[in-house]
């Protein structure tokens, strides 16, 4: 039995996709079990097995054509740009998109069981990391295959059990066969590799490509002696006996080759899970969230919680997002290993996934998979983001050189096994999006300012922050001493009557380097080096100022022939808010206030265009982290209801019985929902720079009362507990040992927002806000509810 029982969860729905099913994951590796019980099908993957399928040429050979593109787009001759630039992709030899290598299967169980199913239970167990299905065959025999993949391990275990003595069959094959793609519109990567095996004591499935290369494979063992995998029409077969009320195990170690392999200690299945309890549910109980929802009593299964939520319940919708809460960021535990997970985390059932299921660089993997685990805290998985990044650096000085003529590193927006940046056409012109870069420091910056931890930035990352300053600063286009990026792509939106998608300065490419030259600073105070801190300050000091659009929302483009376009799933145009505010949104001058106020109709613009039809495409409920890049402004702005109903929509519209997630409203099998949810949830309950920290900026009346653990802040601040109710809050609040670097003074302003006050004389008042002595110890700060207030948030937070 689960030392948590109440983080397990049950399911009476069918899986028959992989899509449907439970998952299970080591952070290297991951298993998707569906299927019917009686057949059950287990889905393995390796985060470092990308098929090698795709042509990689180098960048786009573009900047000999940059002059008369920049010329065309600083007339506000859209024609002329999107002709040039297909002609210029011609000559280069891009008829078409060159996608990334794609996430692939490393083979699958089946496991075959004499009697049928006639009644099925799916059960996940979030603290141990376990999928269980349990099913009755028609003789009312209860029978039960449980999945687990030990933390940081390359092993897949299986355990079989049941109720009469049962011989189970279980296959290993690549099953190349495909019946149910992610999504029809990807490449099919069929046939482009093979299976070959090894019968014996050891069942061997070797995965080869065309010219007999081995690239990865899957080793086979049993625990019982006497069990011989012999070959069939094309895998393996093993026959196992059960023995009534007995358990025997089956173990899957997989490999990619040119990796060192590292296969799980040797353990019985109680020590297994013991082992995971500690491994994995440390990491995925670290933060919880009580909303005072419905009992588990109201709904036995997710399915039927879910349709109770979907019904209106306020109780069952905040049981839900409690739920929605935990298991998004046990999916995300489950898929960071060396690497951050891909739109897919670490699992794969198809040979057509989605976009090659690998790392989106424009908005995917960092408000989505990678945007809670810091706050949520779990700041070391991040790290996974650095190193994915950083064995590329030469890829990316090419890119510069080829599609800018520039000195430093340009980073693609699409990633898997390189860095070069040819996934590019006239309608996605993703070269000449320039934020990856900076957001990968603000990232790796963030890292450093919730740990205090200064290793993070060795020799590599030191020469990315320097090679993304010199692309800014010869990239980039002078006129009358303003820095133009030129040309700039605002990820897949276009100007409203625009023949391309290029313009000149998408707000986005100006917010991020902006924002680099702050995170910048603080990597270079970890690093004791400020020899680029004035060159970073002179690249931020001379971009172009964020705007306010003619129609009074935020500008998505700074260049005045660029016509907003709000009917698009991203919200770019926001970033200033993601992380710590941007200055020009945060003074007290009148141009501040109208920023604020540009957003905040930004907001509304793409709620309501989300509100007319919360429908997978061709609805507008599509691509769950752009609810993130929304909820994550409204946090900042103090606009508490916004931010409650992107969680909403998250949790009620992209999660699945199995306590998946979806990439549109149930739709397409994607981690993104997942990472998202769990950050927007933080940012309502709190924000921070590294010297001050805003407690409840957006607290919804929805949610009257509640607690959360483990949230972490810049300066190297946890919070060990939050917890509110009508009337009062409390926090326990300390700083690492290791962060007392950041704040050299050991103070931290602390502000109370969503209507709360100081209930206490704890540290020193400072124009409503107070001045707190944080160290090791924890300290205990206590609010209270203004008279006048509601629970709603209103105030901005930093």
């Amino acid at each position: 039995m689960s030392a948590r029982p109440e983080l397990v969860f049950r399911s009476t729905e069918p899986a028959d996709s992989w899509e449907d099913g439970l998952i299970v994951g080591s952070g290297r590796v991951g298993a998707v079990v569906h299927g019917p019980g009686d057949e059950l099908r287990i889905s393995m993957a390796h985060e470092r097995f990308f098929l090698p399928a795709n042509p990689r040429p180098p960048a786009p050979l573009l900047h000999p054509v940059l002059p008369r593109l920049r010329a065309a787009l600083a007339a506000g001759d859209s024609g002329s740009a999107d002709e040039l630039l297909g002609a210029a992709l011609t000559d280069a030899g891009f008829t078409d998109l060159v996608w990334t290598d794609p996430l692939a299967l490393c083979g699958s169980l089946t496991v075959t069981t004499p009697g049928g199913c006639a009644a099925t239970t799916r059960e996940i167990d979030l603290v141990r990391g376990v999928a269980s299905v349990t099913w009755r065959d028609h003789s009312d025999t209860l029978r039960r295959v449980s999945v687990v993949a030990p933390r940081a391990t390359d092993t897949i275990e299986l355990a079989l059990e049941a109720g009469a003595d049962t011989e189970m069959r279980i296959r290993l094959a690549l099953d190349t066969v495909d019946d149910t793609p992610a999504a029809s519109f990807a490449p099919d990567y069929t046939g482009t590799v093979t299976g070959r095996v090894r019968a014996g004591d050891t069942g061997r499935l070797e995965i080869v490509d065309v010219a007999g290369r081995i690239l990865a494979a899957a080793t086979a063992t049993t625990a019982e002696s006497g069990v011989v995998w012999r070959r069939d029409a094309d895998g393996l077969e093993a026959r196992v006996l059960v023995p009534a009320g007995a358990r025997r195990t089956v173990r899957v170690d997989l490999s990619v080759i040119g990796r060192p392999p590292v296969p799980a200690p040797a353990a019985d299945w109680g020590e297994r899970l013991d082992s995971q309890e500690r491994a994995h549910g440390s990491l995925v109980t670290t933060s919880l969230l009580d909303l005072d929802g419905a009992s588990d009593t109201v709904a036995t299964t997710t399915e039927r919680l879910w349709r109770e939520a979907r019904s209106g319940n306020p109780e069952a919708v905040r049981r839900a997002i409690e739920i929605a809460y935990i298991s998004g960021r046990s999916n995300i535990i489950s898929s960071t290993g060396e690497l951050p997970p891909t739109l897919q985390g670490v699992w794969q059932g198809t040979w057509r996934p989605a976009w090659s299921a690998d790392y989106t660089m424009n908005g995917n993997v960092q408000n989505g998979a990678l945007a809670g685990v810091g706050v949520t805290g779990t700041p070391e998985l991040a790290l996974s983001l650095l190193g994915l990044v950083l064995p590329h650096l030469d890829d990316y000085r090419e890119n510069a050189r080829r599609v800018y003529g520039a000195d430093g590193m340009l980073l693609p927006s699409r990633m898997s096994t390189h860095g070069i940046a040819n996934h590019v056409d006239r309608s996605f012109p993703h070269v000449f999006w320039t934020g990856a870069g900076p957001w990968v420091l603000r990232i790796a910056a963030d890292t450093v300012a919730l740990t205090g931890d200064r290793s993070v930035v060795d020799d590599r990352l030191w020469e990315l922050v320097e090679g993304v300053l010199a692309f800014g600063e010869t990239a980039t286009v002078v006129v009358d001493g303003i820095r133009h990026f030129s040309p700039s792509y605002s990820p897949e939106n276009t100007p409203d009557g625009s023949a391309t998608p290029l313009a000149m300065d998408a707000a986005i490419d100006v917010a991020a380097y902006r924002d680099a030259a702050r995170a910048a600073r603080l990597l270079g105070r970890a690093r004791g080096d400020d020899s680029l801190d004035d060159r970073w300050q002179a690249l931020a000091s001379s971009v172009p100022d964020l705007a306010v659009a003619p129609d009074g929302t935020l500008a998505e483009w700074l260049d005045p022939a660029a016509q907003e376009n709000a009917a698009h799933r991203h919200v770019s145009q926001l970033y200033p808010l993601w992380y710590e505010t941007d200055e020009m949104f945060g003074a007290d001058a009148p141009p501040a206030a109208a920023l604020r106020q540009a957003a905040q109709r930004t907001i509304d613009a793409k709620v309501a265009w989300r509100a007319a039809d919360p429908a997978p495409p061709p609805g507008r409920m599509e691509m769950a982290f752009g609810l993130a890049q929304i909820g994550l402004a409204a946090a900042a702005l103090g606009d508490a209801e916004t931010a409650v109903q992107c969680v909403e929509w998250l949790s009620l519209l992209h999660w699945r019985p199995s306590l998946t997630t979806t990439h549109d409203a149930d739709s397409i099998f994607n981690l993104d929902a997942s990472g998202a949810l769990p950050a927007v949830v933080a940012s309502m309950l709190s924000r921070s720079t590294v010297d001050s920290l805003h407690l409840l900026p957006a607290l919804p009346a929805r949610w009257p009362r509640g607690r959360i653990t483990g949230l972490r802040a810049r300066g190297g601040i946890v919070i060990d507990r939050l917890s509110w109710d009508e009337a009062s809050a409390t926090v326990e609040v300390r700083r690492l040992a290791a962060a007392s670097w950041l704040c050299p003074s050991g103070t931290t302003t602390v502000h109370a927002g969503s209507g709360f006050t100081w209930a206490d004389e704890h540290g020193g008042e400072h124009g409503g806000a107070r001045i707190v002595e944080l160290g090791e110890a924890p300290v205990t700060l206590r609010m209270r509810r203004k008279a006048s207030t509601t629970a709603e948030g209103t105030t901005s937070a930093s």
